[in-house]
């Protein structure tokens, strides 16, 4: 999994394009009464709430590998006195958790894309999950898209290489098929579909700010630590050349209201599952 930063801040803007997957995702699951509920790659806690307030009687956890995140979430519970109190969030990496039988819902949302070869781990999961145990996730499939294929294309530039060697690599998405017979594999009925959200963004450099807060971080990050090491300016350079290339490929419109606002394609994946005893195709 990648190791890198978080920052909270700047992946919450735009919460509400971001939220709506994760609100597309788990209406399908079909849990009446879950008596505990995990959320793998929980980040700030904001959606992680909504299942507590869906399922009051069930403890929900929420679980990232980032600790900023954990506290940000924790930070969001404590300052809300209206905050479900059968919610918590705790410091762990996803691949080292595995469910037991206790767990009813295993939710995870934009997070798997971030493990490489994560169709094996999802398997495991699957497969511990007990009879009636709901699983769902949903990843982006944006990798073809200007927006994350010029990550790469600046990156393995010379004067970028060096300091960006090892920092981004391709999301690991598989096909909606391959995640069809990974479900049915584990003893899941499937329930799998691709969405592409035409998201309208408002602000100044939409595009840039949406993924400078995910996938533009690892390489930023790589390029800040080489700054530091050898007097560079090699990450202020790279992102001048990005923020560009993303005014060209993602121009504004100007809407009937006078509001500026840019189209940003955002292709997801959606996995989900229940668990059966004895399932046939």
């Amino acid at each position: 999994m990648h190791d890198f930063n978080w920052d909270p801040a700047q992946y919450a803007k735009f919460s509400d394009h971001r939220a709506r997957p994760f609100k597309d995702l788990t209406s399908v699951i079909d849990a009446p009464s879950p008596k505990v509920v995990i959320d793998l790659g929980c980040g700030p806690g904001t959606m992680t709430r909504t299942l507590a307030e869906r399922w009051p009687d069930a403890e929900v956890i929420g679980f990232d590998s980032s600790e900023d995140m954990v506290l940000a979430a924790r930070r969001m519970q404590s300052d809300d006195p209206q905050a479900p109190k059968n919610l918590r969030f705790e410091h762990a990496n996803a691949t080292e958790w595995m469910p037991d039988h206790s767990v009813d819902v295993v939710v995870s949302n934009a997070m798997l894309q971030w493990i490489p070869q994560h169709r094996q781990l999802m398997s495991s999961w699957l497969k511990a999950l007990k009879p009636g145990a709901w699983f769902g996730m949903q990843v982006p499939g944006n990798y073809a898209a200007t927006s994350h294929a010029m990550i790469s294309e600046l990156a393995r530039r010379p004067e970028y290489a060096d300091a960006s060697r090892g920092t981004y690599t391709r999301e690991s998405i598989y096909t909606p098929l391959e995640y069809i017979e990974t479900l049915i594999d584990a003893g899941l009925r499937p329930n799998v579909w691709e969405t592409t959200y035409l998201q309208s963004l408002l602000g100044e450099e939409p595009v840039y700010a949406w993924v400078r807060g995910a996938a533009l971080r690892p390489v930023l990050q790589g390029l800040a630590a080489a700054d530091e090491r050898d007097g560079t300016r090699l990450e202020e350079q790279y992102t001048r050349e990005y923020r560009e290339a993303m005014l060209r490929a993602y121009p504004p419109y100007e809407a009937p209201d006078g509001t500026t606002l840019t189209v940003f394609s955002m292709r997801r994946v959606f996995v989900v599952g229940q668990k059966v005893l004895d399932y046939q195709i």
